[in-house]
């Protein structure tokens, strides 16, 4: 009996809280602090804990989109690994296109280089998820100030499909084309596409009308390197080859 009426009281006191804090910011405050509640001090912890939350989430969903990136990351190696045109650049470079073909979104993420669009602080700890995963072993060998990288499959190598399949099994076909494509074609070809698209794309975002001409001035003006490498005819015939194979950003 006493335990029915304690219920009775709690919900009677739920169901008044409940409607004075309904009512306005002056009356939700009188009501709580005339039943013993420090109103700062309990806004104060709520806020703390919604902070908390939002930071967990947070970091829960960065640690998640990286090891989607990372699994991305181990089929464009483990298809092009023994390929000799293969390296950090032109692997950089296939990442940035297969996630734009994938839909991730990840612009954001990239800074322009001499090479094109690049995430150098992915880059930087990929090969080290690689290696505790045991998916890949690195070996990178300096050579008159640069460097190469050597990535030979390890033992749990095959673990990385059934996510892979998970997460991008509506862009396989997508994928396995632009890695097919850039097989064996040099790092400059893709490195050249890949500035296009970034070009391409900041045009879209910024609601910029397009030309060739402006195209070419991007793609030149995005370094100093790229005058050095490329033609014009270089930019409009790789420029036009995307737009016949349908790889450019669109709205």
């Amino acid at each position: 009996m006493h335990k029915k009426k304690a219920l009775n009281n709690i919900t009677r006191l739920n169901n008044e809280f409940a409607d004075s804090v309904s009512l306005n910011e002056e009356i939700a405050r009188n009501y709580l602090e005339e039943n013993g509640v420090d109103v700062d001090k309990f806004i104060k912890k709520g806020l703390k804990q919604i902070e908390s939350s939002l930071k967990k989430k947070d970091l829960k969903n960065s640690k998640s989109l990286f090891f989607r990136r990372v699994v991305l990351g181990a089929e464009i190696v483990y298809n092009l690994f023994d390929e000799i045109t293969f390296g950090h650049v032109k692997f950089m470079k296939l990442m940035y296109l297969c996630e734009q073909v994938s839909n991730m979104k990840l612009s954001v993420r990239y800074v322009k280089q001499a090479a094109g669009p690049f995430d150098a602080r992915f880059m930087h700890t990929v090969d080290k998820e690689f290696k505790r995963l045991r998916w890949f072993s690195v070996d990178v060998n300096t050579n008159k100030g640069f460097k190469t990288y050597k990535y030979t499959p390890d033992e749990k190598i095959m673990s990385y499909k059934t996510h892979y399949d998970n997460y991008y099994g509506s862009y396989k076909s997508e994928i396995k084309w632009l890695i097919n494509t850039f097989r064996k074609p040099s790092t400059k070809k893709v490195e050249l596409v890949a500035t296009i698209y970034s070009c391409l794309d900041e045009f879209i975002k910024g609601g910029e009308q397009f030309s060739n001409e402006l195209l070419i001035e991007r793609v030149f003006g995005w370094s100093e390197e790229k005058k050095k490498k490329f033609t014009k005819e270089n930019i409009t015939k790789a420029h036009n080859w995307m737009i016949e194979k349908g790889l450019v950003p669109v709205i």
